[in-house]
C-alpha cells in the first residue's frame, strides 16, 4: 500500500471500547485550534503547532489534517458519545523497518486522568500493527511529561531510554516503545 493510497483511500475509522478514531474533518478546526493554544494541553513541548488566530490556523489545519500530506496521518479521538476529546497521530512511517511514530494529545483537560489517552493508544496501535503489518511503534515525550508517560505505559509501552530531542530546550526525553508479539496482537 503507498503512501497516497493510505492517505485517499483508506482512512479508516477505527474504534475500542469507549473511543472512536477518526478523519479529521474542516469542522474540527475550531476545536483543535483552541486545543493548540492552550498553554497547559501544551505544557511539556516547547514546540507546539502555533498559529495567532482561526483564520491563518485553517488552510493549515485542512493542508495538515484534513487533506493530509502523506506522511503524517491524524486521527480525531471521539469519547463514547462521539464528542471528540483529542487527536492522535502516526507519522515516522518506515515500511522497510515496519515501524512508526505515535503522538497524543488530548485537549479536553476535563477528561484527563480517566484512562482515554491510553484506549486511543491501543486501538491506533492495534490498527498498526494488524492492518499496517507494523512490528514496533514507538513515541518520544518530555521526561517530566508523567501524564504522557502513565498513558503509554498503561498502553503496554516500556521505556526504552533517555534520548534527546532536538526542539527540546535541553531538558531530557524519554523513548518509548511497543513491540508487536503474540500477546500484544492479541489484545
Amino acid at each position: 500500500m503507498t503512501d497516497r493510497q493510505l492517505r485517499n483511500d483508506s482512512y479508516p475509522l477505527l474504534h475500542g471500547e469507549r473511543v472512536y478514531l477518526r478523519r479529521p474533518q474542516q469542522s474540527d478546526a475550531p476545536l483543535v485550534f483552541a486545543w493548540e493554544r492552550d498553554d497547559e494541553v501544551w505544557r511539556y513541548d516547547p514546540h507546539r503547532p502555533y498559529s495567532e488566530t482561526l483564520e491563518e490556523f485553517l488552510p493549515i489545519f485542512e493542508r495538515n489534517y484534513v487533506i493530509g500530506n502523506g506522511r503524517q496521518f491524524w486521527f480525531i479521538i471521539e469519547d463514547e458519545h462521539h464528542v471528540p476529546i483529542g487527536t492522535i497521530t502516526y507519522f515516522n512511517l518506515d515500511y522497510r523497518l515496519r515501524q512508526a511514530e505515535v503522538g497524543l494529545g488530548l485537549g479536553e483537560k476535563s477528561r484527563w486522568g480517566q484512562g482515554y489517552g491510553p484506549e486511543a493508544i491501543r486501538t491506533l496501535v492495534r490498527y498498526l500493527f494488524e492492518t499496517l503489518g507494523l512490528v514496533r511503534v514507538y513515541a518520544e515525550t518530555a521526561q517530566a511529561n508523567q501524564p504522557a508517560r502513565r498513558a503509554f505505559a498503561k498502553a503496554g509501552f516500556t521505556e526504552v531510554g533517555q534520548i534527546f530531542d532536538p526542539r527540546s530546550t535541553g531538558a531530557p526525553w524519554v523513548l518509548l516503545e511497543i513491540v508487536k508479539t503474540e500477546e500484544t496482537a492479541a489484545s
